[in-house]
C-alpha cells in the first residue's frame, strides 16, 4: 500500500486543483446559464492572468520534475514551490495596487 502513496500524492495534487475548477465554475456557470438562458461570461483581469499563467507554469514543471526525480521530493524542491508562490503571490499584490492606483 505504501508504494504507491507517493503516485496517489501527486495525482492528487492535480486532481484537486482541476477538480475545484468543475465544481466551482463548472456547476455555478451551469446554474446560471440554466437560469438566465445566457451565456456566463468569466471576468478576466490581470491577477487572474498572473496567477493561472504562474500557477500552471508551476503545475507543468512540478509534472515534469516530480517523476524525472523518480518521486522524491527534497527539502530544496520544497523551498523553491513555496519560493515561487510568494513572488507569484507578491507580483499579484503589486498588479492589483497599481490597479487600484490608477482609478
Amino acid at each position: 500500500m505504501s508504494a504507491f502513496a507517493p503516485i496517489m500524492g501527486f495525482s492528487a495534487c492535480f486532481g484537486g486543483p482541476m477538480l475545484n475548477i468543475l465544481l466551482g465554475i463548472g456547476m455555478s456557470g451551469s446554474y446560471i446559464i440554466h437560469k438566465t438562458g445566457t451565456p456566463f461570461l468569466v471576468p478576466f483581469s490581470t491577477t487572474l492572468l498572473v496567477s493561472v499563467i504562474g500557477l500552471l507554469g508551476l503545475l507543468v514543471i512540478t509534472l515534469v520534475y516530480v517523476p524525472l526525480n523518480k518521486y522524491v521530493l527534497t527539502r530544496r524542491w520544497g523551498i523553491m514551490l513555496v519560493s515561487f508562490y510568494t513572488i507569484l503571490m507578491t507580483v499579484n499584490v503589486i498588479v492589483e495596487l497599481r490597479i487600484e492606483h490608477e482609478h
